[in-house]
């Protein structure tokens, strides 16, 4: 029988969307969206020490009435500098049970993350060796999401994170990061948040808020640059490098509804494809 990803996700995470109906339990914490206001992206930030664009996915709301539970799922940039006040509150306050590092093995073993009490490493590459390595300028940046839909080794891994949501303990979080938290963890953010039901103008806000949160690493980096006397085109290819721009997202998604015909059907089909492949 044909694997439903899309409602595996949601019954996995009930406990991650909250029912817009009065009956929620001190199990659901977060209020009905009609009697309070939902946060803005901005308020979404878990402000850490050592490590930057990090995120709880929770109280965003969807298209059916519901609001994605806090503390549950995690998004951020890379986690290589993390403080020991930084792991308690991620641990004790957050509840971390799974660091899922979507990075390459050379990124990992350059800037390998802190590890941390009771919490389960899984390093997941998104990238190949034939994928990764391009000239970075919009236009091939547009391409290369494309691989995130389009590669099989892309596909494996955003699989892999899916059966990890869906296997992690209850109660407990999950947190997926690359280097900068902005590409391959964006994309996988905008697969989960879809597949909770929550609308596509909410996913591209936040997609498009790395650039917000980047904006200090960014300009501490073009500071640099400029100090170092470095051309206009450096300094151009810093500003391409250190963000994104929602064209990029959406040239992953037009490469899963050429390939599979919705995004839905992407993660049905692109994923059961795999498993199927791979006899589990």
């Amino acid at each position: 029988m044909k694997e439903r990803h899309e409602s595996f996700v949601a019954s996995a995470l009930s406990g991650g969307a909250i029912p817009d109906t009065g009956e929620a339990t001190n199990t659901f914490s977060v209020s009905q969206p009609a009697l309070r206001t939902l946060k803005n992206v901005k308020e979404h930030e878990i402000h850490l020490q050592g490590a930057f664009n990090v995120r709880d996915m929770g109280g965003y709301p969807t298209k059916d009435g519901l609001v994605v539970k806090s503390h549950l799922l995690l998004r951020s940039a890379r986690l290589n500098h993390l403080t020991q006040s930084d792991i308690n509150k991620l641990v004790n306050t957050y509840n971390l049970a799974i660091d899922f590092d979507l990075r390459r093995p050379e990124e990992v073993s350059e800037r390998p993350d802190i590890s941390m009490p009771g919490v389960k490493y899984i390093n997941d590459s998104v990238d190949t060796r034939e994928t990764y390595y391009y000239r970075i300028n919009p236009e091939n940046n547009r391409k290369h999401y494309r691989t995130y839909a389009a590669s099989k080794q892309a596909r494996k891994v955003y699989h892999d994170l899916f059966m990890t949501l869906l296997k992690k303990p209850v109660g407990k979080s999950i947190l997926w990061h690359c280097t900068s938290g902005k590409d391959r963890t964006g994309v996988a953010a905008a697969l989960i948040l879809y597949t909770l039901g929550v609308d596509s103008r909410t996913i591209f806000k936040d997609y498009i808020a790395s650039n917000d949160f980047l904006k200090p690493k960014i300009e501490q980096r073009i500071a640099g640059l400029k100090a170092q006397g470095a051309t206009r085109d450096e300094i151009k290819f810093a500003k391409i490098d250190g963000s994104v721009d929602l064209s990029y997202l959406k040239s992953a998604i037009n490469e899963m509804q050429k390939d599979f015909g919705s995004v839905g059907e992407f993660v049905t089909n692109g994923f059961t494809l795999l498993k199927n492949s791979r006899n589990d």
